[in-house]
């Protein structure tokens, strides 16, 4: 019997999540990947903590039936809500999402306050400011929910001067005054990094899809090649053109519906 060659899982509610597998390609890269896009469900943000567990316990299981041993959580509403219900269900394989990871970070950083955009079910959740209040006390966490910005970057108004408009709109929250470092709490907001920059004034951003990488670089000691594949929920045009115009991604984005 030929044993397959072990994989990394990754899935996300949409395009987020390939801004960690990026990252990922680039700290691991020849290592095989499963991407799941569930953009059926798109966006996770705005779904309950019930329904958010019961896709991504689904998702994981077509992972795990792929042969991923390790499972990235590249979404952040999912790794609030669903964390520690994957890794009950499945304790036999490893998981890293991309909220501990970029805690550890916050906390280590000489920083007073550090701002949030999320997600509505991330916000909602607390993850980040509990974790970080553990792990250092000393540094403030305030998380802003920014519901607006996954379906403008879904849509496609990336570089059009819209997504500008809408995230100064969030910057200019109070809750947000005085900040010195910004978390891109959802995985799509890592594409908001240029517009961000402009607007901020000598506050940092956090690379978190890196930081994340980093940390699953550590858990893999595989070094077999492979290929990478990609599946979606429900394929869109939209979709399949931004993944190939941001990621370069002209793979076959194979159509597996687990649920409806």
């Amino acid at each position: 019997m030929i044993r397959s060659v072990p994989k990394i899982g990754l899935f996300d509610s949409g395009l987020g999540g390939l801004t960690v597998l990026s990252a990922l390609n680039n700290a691991l890269p020849g290592v095989p990947k499963v991407y799941y896009g569930d953009t059926l469900h798109l966006p996770y943000g705005d779904k309950s903590d019930t329904a958010i567990q019961g896709y991504s316990i689904k998702i994981v299981q077509f992972l795990k039936d792929q042969g991923c041993d390790l499972i990235v959580i590249a979404c952040n509403s999912a790794s609030a809500s669903a964390g520690k219900v994957l890794e009950g269900r499945f304790p036999e394989l490893t998981f890293v999402n991309v909220i501990d990871p970029v805690v550890d970070h916050l906390a280590q950083l000489e920083k007073d306050k550090v701002g949030l955009l999320g997600t509505r079910a991330t916000v909602r959740s607390e993850a980040y400011s509990l974790k970080l209040a553990e792990k250092n006390p000393e540094v403030s966490l305030c998380a802003l929910a920014t519901p607006l910005l996954v379906p403008l970057i879904e849509d496609g108004f990336l570089g059009t001067g819209i997504d500008s408009d809408v995230l100064a709109h969030y910057l200019n929250d109070s809750a947000l005054e005085g900040i010195q470092a910004l978390v891109p709490g959802c995985t799509h907001y890592p594409l908001l990094k240029n517009v961000a920059t402009a607007l901020l004034n000598e506050v940092q951003w956090i690379d978190a899809p890196t930081i994340v990488a980093e940390q699953v670089a550590k858990h893999w000691n595989n070094n077999e090649v492979g290929e990478d594949t990609f599946y979606l929920s429900d394929r869109t045009d939209n979709f399949l053109s931004i993944s190939h115009k941001i990621f370069k991604i002209d793979a076959n984005w194979e159509l597996v519906r687990l649920s409806e």
